[in-house]
């Protein structure tokens, strides 16, 4: 299925990535992995940016008697498959063109061509003997990339592929060559597989063609370099030169972010503010979300304190393994119990489970969320906005609606994790977030006058230094996890408050 071009509004399919990473030979996972986008700050797999360029090019008026000069790609926002945004085209001279893609009114990508009368025909070669293209993206940090650090290859796209892009985005007769396309696709290969590779972000492209004989057909050839790399953002500045049968075909000003790697607590962190005791021997604890972020390490702090506690995850098997290894010599223990917290029936056979092994459960923490990803409140992103606080809820109401029953037969704590912005100012891009987590309080609210004999705790956090912030904008401002969940597990130590509502905020 060909990304969606109706009328002014694109849509992209997990087909229109697949064919794009097989012509480009970019296989950065963060476009084509689930698994591995869901422990970035997108949570989602994340549109290639040049795609999006290209899509827009495929839009613009037929240009047989022009070629591409000149193409500045701006990328200020992740794009996702199977979500519609809007485009704007403005293409009124045969010698320039702009575009932008939005999602209401955030935009996501900018485009700017350049053309001069001339010639597109320019073709590819016949395909080299070997393919030269990594199979899997280079793991370059931060720290290898001093400036002047150089990579050079020859890339040429798979041919196939390549023709049936092509065709689908409409790119025939648009005044670009088959080599000036190619040129596109290998800066998306160059930043996602080569420099930086592996933790790369597309930023900006900004490439400059060469005027090139059309008597004979091109192969590319490029040495690209670090010029710069701004610590304080993450920031990396490539710069490269293209060239066709040794001839100059292009040069280009490419900016990347690098992401951190995902960030972990190790066990010392939390012993060193909190150390491991036996206090919690004989208690159990079931923490939602929990194999990664704060939910991880609120189950390493109970278990750091003699407590068994059952982790629960829906896909992140791979991290919720890990953390049980990382546990294995905890005065507690960690328990998987794989399963999604918002379906009642996962939480019913998950009680009969809890009881027919522990007979009793100690402590609920309410904890799993849906990712978080900028919305405003504006009429394209309203059904996001209401799925998204209809999953929040239900990830808190079904846990609490079938275990509030046995936390009361035990006078139990229900811990229910909210944040700051319910109460207090919070960006405008979080209009779901907010709203859920105040419709989580109150839910809470209503279960305290309910369940009497239970215990309640709600958490305000801050912005924590989780996977949702893992980016060096995001994160700045931000906590670690360890001050919040040391502060939880110190609090289940404490007094009881059954039939009370307890507020934990501002003691990080």
């Amino acid at each position: 299925m060909a990304a969606s071009l109706a009328n002014n509004s694109i849509c992209f399919s997990n087909e229109d990535m697949a064919l794009f990473s097989c012509a480009s030979h970019d296989k950065n996972p963060l476009h084509l992995s689930e698994e591995y986008a869901r422990k970035t700050p997108y949570a989602n797999r994340v549109v290639f940016g040049v795609l999006g360029g290209l899509t827009c090019l495929g839009r613009l008026q037929n240009r047989p008697d022009f070629i591409l000069s000149k193409i500045t790609l701006d990328f200020p926002g992740a794009m996702f498959s199977d979500v519609p945004y809007s485009v704007e085209i403005n293409d009124h001279s045969p010698d320039r063109a702009t575009a932008k893609i939005y999602d209401g009114k955030r935009l996501l990508l900018k485009l700017k061509a350049h053309f001069y009368p001339g010639d597109s025909s320019l073709r590819l070669g016949p395909p080299p003997p070997k393919n030269s293209a990594l199979d899997e993206a280079s793991p370059l940090g931060v720290v290898d990339l001093k400036t002047d650090y150089l990579v050079k290859g020859e890339f040429f796209p798979s041919m196939q592929a390549f023709h049936d892009l092509n065709k689908r985005l409409g790119l025939i007769d648009k005044g670009l060559s088959e080599v000036q396309i190619a040129t596109l696709l290998w800066s998306s290969y160059l930043v996602g597989m080569e420099l930086p590779g592996r933790q790369a972000l597309f930023s900006k492209l900004s490439l400059d063609f060469e005027q090139i004989d059309c008597d004979r057909s091109a192969s590319i050839a490029y040495s690209a370099r670090v010029k710069d790399f701004d610590s304080r953002f993450n920031l990396l500045r490539t710069e490269a030169n293209l060239f066709t049968n040794g001839a100059p075909l292009a040069t280009a000003d490419i900016r990347s972010f690098v992401r951190p790697a995902s960030p972990t607590t190790p066990n010392s962190a939390i012993e060193a503010i909190f150390p491991s005791s036996e206090t919690l021997k004989g208690k159990v604890a079931l923490v939602t979300g929990a194999s990664r972020g704060l939910g991880a390490t609120i189950a390493q702090s109970l278990a750091l304190q003699g407590c068994t506690v059952l982790v629960n995850f829906l896909k992140s098997s791979g991290e919720a393994k890990r953390l049980q290894e990382t546990m294995a010599d905890a005065p507690g223990k960690i328990e998987l119990l794989q399963g999604d917290a918002s379906d009642l029936s996962w939480c019913e056979s998950a009680k009969e489970t809890l009881i027919k092994t522990y007979g009793k459960l100690d402590y609920l923490i309410c904890n799993a969320c849906p990712p978080i990803l900028p919305l405003w409140l504006e009429p394209s992103a309203t059904p996001r906005i209401n799925d998204y606080v209809s999953k929040s809820l239900a990830l808190m109401s079904a846990p609490m609606a079938t275990f509030l029953d046995v936390l009361s037969e035990n006078s139990g704590w229900n811990v229910i994790i909210s944040s700051v912005y319910s109460v207090q100012a919070a960006p405008t891009d979080l209009p779901h977030y907010v709203s859920a987590k105040c419709a989580i309080e109150g839910l809470a609210r209503i279960a305290a006058a309910e369940y009497g004999e239970a215990n309640f705790l709600i958490v305000r956090p801050p912005k924590l230094l989780t996977d949702q912030t893992n980016t060096p904008l995001s994160s700045q401002g931000s906590i670690p996890t360890e001050a919040v969940a040391v502060k939880i597990a110190q609090r289940l130590e404490g007094p009881t408050c059954s039939g009370h509502l307890d507020i934990l905020e501002n003691v990080w």
